[in-house]
């Protein structure tokens, strides 16, 4: 097993008999236990350890305490190492490390850390520690490590009409640092503190929250530019992407904390009160008041074309140019319910398409042959526009042809120039 970090003291003042070797390291055998211990996991390469243990210390007079603090097969960055007296033992309790006078009239703790050595080549430091009083000292050593690290994973369970869901945000710790720790109280940076005792190369996974009844909507989105053609058989339509779109507000039962990336599990519930798997997804970082997007796949069921009904140039004045086009789309929805489709228009793109450098985002307006019906988003920006389409559900009668949905974009980039 691993050797673990360990603190060990020297009391020179009381080694008389050493004085020719006062310069000397002298490491007793005896290790104070830890009497508590906090892991913060808040940054993803290094975590802050912090031990509180109770040291002995003689009252200093030709010489301070010596405090020697070593380790070995461990991942702590040495300098990351604070030592810090906080209490004092009076009776039964402690009370905290409080002000003295000397007899110059200036005031030091009573406890106090003088100097700190680094013995080379060696994973090692000595701490120096003043104490105007032989007492027993709780202290506080806290460093950073490495391989002591933590992941995100969630588990997202729909119900069967895909209104809400239940998510389940967990923690995996893995612990691969070469130390062990006992009774750990363990904390994300947010969230609720666990107590675990954590070995050396264990992983545990824990349950930092589940929201439950999250309103959730099904999107479906058509990107022409990102995705291109289908397949020669259907040239001008494109792939219809499906995701889970949920809010991380108080509003959509969420909202407590940002959402760290992650794996996420996506399941649904069956007819037969079990669970189905639909994929997995990777979440990104979401913000308190923003989105989270996961994927399901492509909708088999909604099939939408793309066709440029026609493309004309106007000139402004000298070597100004407007680009008139409008872009007709085509859509059938074979689903049994209505759906809103997304239409994600690239303008830049459609500009270097048909014209050619657009020297950055285009200036554009909307032209009047533009379906009433359409309704716009700007998640992606002023110049990638997203087209709003309501689609009945298929007739309940299956031998009844599936009505197709035409809408237009007309669109002016104006101002271009060569």
């Amino acid at each position: 097993m691993a050797r673990t970090s360990r603190i060990l003291w020297v009391l020179a003042g009381v080694l008389v008999w050493a004085a020719p070797q006062a310069q000397a390291r002298i490491k007793l055998a005896a290790l104070p236990p830890r009497e508590r211990v906090e892991i913060q996991l808040d940054h993803g390469q290094y975590t802050l350890v912090e031990e509180e243990r109770i040291v002995p210390l003689l009252k200093s007079a030709a010489q301070n305490n010596q405090i020697d603090f070593s380790w070995s097969n461990t991942a702590i960055d040495k300098n990351s190492i604070l030592f810090r007296p906080v209490a004092v033992r009076e009776g039964d309790a402690f009370r905290p490390v409080k002000l003295i006078k000397l007899p110059d009239g200036s005031q030091v703790p009573e406890v106090n850390v003088i100097n700190v050595a680094y013995p080379p080549s060696e994973n090692a430091l000595v701490w120096e520690v003043y104490a105007a009083q032989a007492c027993a000292c709780k202290v506080r050593v806290s460093y950073l490590i490495s391989n002591l690290t933590r992941i995100f994973e969630y588990r997202a369970l729909a119900d069967r009409d895909e209104k809400v869901l239940t998510l389940r945000k967990y923690m995996q710790l893995r612990n691969y640092s070469g130390e062990e720790f006992v009774g750990a109280g363990v904390w994300a940076g947010f969230g609720p503190k666990f107590f675990k005792e954590i070995g050396q190369q264990d992983e545990i996974k824990l349950l930092l929250h589940k929201f439950e009844q999250v309103p959730v909507e099904k999107t479906f989105t058509f990107d022409w530019y990102t995705h291109g053609s289908l397949n020669p058989d259907k040239p001008l339509a494109s792939k219809v992407l499906m995701h889970y779109k949920l809010t991380n507000d108080e509003k959509h039962k969420m909202g407590l904390w940002p959402l760290q990336p992650g794996k996420v599990r996506i399941f649904i519930q069956d007819a037969r009160g079990g669970e189905a798997f639909l994929g997995e997804d990777w979440a990104q970082l979401t913000p308190l008041d923003d989105h989270m997007k996961l994927y399901l796949g492509e909708a088999r069921d909604i099939v939408c074309t793309r066709i440029i009904e026609s493309n004309e140039r106007h000139p402004v004045r000298g070597n100004l140019v407007n680009q008139e086009v409008v872009v007709k789309y085509e859509i059938e929805n074979f689903k049994d319910k209505p759906a809103t489709l997304r239409i994600v228009e690239q303008l830049n793109r459609l500009g270097q398409e048909y014209f050619g450098n657009t020297h950055g985002d285009v200036e554009w307006t909307r032209g009047a042959k533009t379906s009433p019906e359409l309704t716009f988003e700007y998640e992606f920006g002023g110049a990638s526009p997203i087209l709003l389409v309501n689609l009945p559900a298929r007739p309940a009668d299956k031998d009844q042809k599936v009505q197709k949905v035409v809408v237009r974009f007309h669109v002016f980039l104006k101002n271009l120039w060569p």
